[in-house]
């Protein structure tokens, strides 16, 4: 049987008041602090959640800072957007308001016309490559602008057929089409290409101006070279009369699709349109319009005052709106779920910082009830390590 001696009774007392001091310092700083966890050892478990609300706190916290971002692009992306199917209201409302101007072909109002027309596709374009912070809003993700006048495109080469007495714009006939080169220096172009069979030769015609007559060969395909950076292969040879038409306007540079919106872990939302769909009329969502197409052939038919082509774009002007129409719909729907997401995650925010304090936060009742208790013990220990 082991014998108690006075050391061991000393060093037992004596590990008893360390003991007790260091209780009362963990109880003093959790008072001061208001926080049960001021080091690992305080409460492993409670250290263990604090670490992973804190975690989820931040994971959250930079899905919000994404969605207010893309919530911020989206509602001034809608604003554009908006811009464009009002300016394409009031390009058919010229349209419609030159009702008598154009049945009289009175040239010199439709000449006026055609700088509101020439406004108008100036303004689209501006709202087409509007930007937010310097990051373009419709260009795809891509950090350059979604549309520059000295990259350009021919558009799809239209028919109007002299024998066709509604006057419609149809599909040019097999085998036509524009090509552009990097020479191309007059954006935006209207070209109208009309065939003379007595003559046996195709006058062109660029913004209203007769620029010069290529004469018709046997080859086919011909290539007809307009000589301001645009050629057109020929393909079936038009009926006497007939009129072929195509634009020359800005191609889309941007990418396929804009950058998603991350709204969770494992879930993605759609970020804004992109040009080559809110322009060039990509479907879906567009209708295959394209916007600068629409305004420079109207342009075009004002600065030639043919009364015939002005009446036929009505039609592609018309769709140009619905198109802009539709892509602001959608554009409002997808700010309207960003906003939803981010106010869900205002809650979220607001329950985990909730619960991350609760684990944390002290019972002062309980505490000074400890500190009290570890008072009492600390002097009767004193005494007692006196005595010893």
């Amino acid at each position: 049987m082991m014998r108690v001696t006075q050391s061991m009774l000393y060093q037992g007392s004596l590990g008893g008041l360390q003991g007790n001091f260091q209780e009362m310092k963990s109880v003093q700083d959790q008072t001061l602090s208001g926080s049960r966890l001021n080091k690992p050892s305080d409460d492993p478990a409670s250290v263990f959640r604090d670490m992973m609300f804190s975690n989820s706190l931040e994971g959250v916290k930079s899905l919000k800072r994404t969605t207010g971002l893309a919530s911020e692009r989206l509602a001034l992306g809608e604003n554009h957007i908006t811009v464009m199917h009002e300016k394409f209201l009031d390009a058919q409302d010229l349209i419609l308001k030159l009702g008598n101007d154009v049945v009289n072909g009175t040239p010199e109002v439709l000449t006026a016309a055609s700088r509101e027309a020439l406004a108008l596709y100036q303004d689209v374009l501006k709202n087409a490559n509007a930007e937010l912070d310097g990051v373009p809003l419709f260009s795809g993700g891509k950090s350059w602008v979604p549309f520059d006048e000295t990259q350009v495109k021919a558009t799809d080469m239209m028919m109007r057929q002299a024998s066709d007495s509604s006057g419609d714009l149809v599909s040019a006939p097999a085998g036509w089409q524009a090509q552009t080169d990097e020479t191309v220096s007059e954006v935006p172009m209207s070209v109208r290409l009309t065939y003379n069979e007595a003559n046996a030769e195709y006058e062109v015609d660029v913004n209203g101006e007769t620029q010069t007559s290529i004469a018709v060969t046997g080859e086919n395909p011909q290539t007809l070279d307009l000589g301001n950076g645009v050629t057109v292969t020929a393909g079936d040879l038009p009926e006497d009369g007939d009129a072929l038409y195509f634009e020359v306007v800005p191609r889309y540079l941007g990418g396929e699709q804009d950058r998603l919106i991350k709204v969770s872990d494992d879930h993605a939302l759609a970020g804004n349109v992109t040009g080559e769909e809110l322009i060039e009329g990509k479907d879906p969502p567009g209708r295959g319009v394209n916007l600068f197409e629409a305004l420079s052939g109207l342009r075009g038919a004002l600065l030639r005052a043919d009364t015939d082509e002005i009446s036929a774009r009505l039609a592609k002007v018309s769709e140009g709106r619905a198109q802009a129409s539709d892509l602001q719909n959608i554009t409002g729907i997808r700010t309207k779920l960003v906003d939803s997401v981010s106010n869900t995650l205002d809650f979220d925010q607001y329950t985990i910082e909730e619960s991350k304090a609760v684990n944390k936060e002290v019972d002062l009742f309980d505490a000074m009830s400890r500190l009290e208790q570890a008072n009492q013990a600390m002097q009767v220990m004193t005494i007692s390590e006196r005595q010893i």
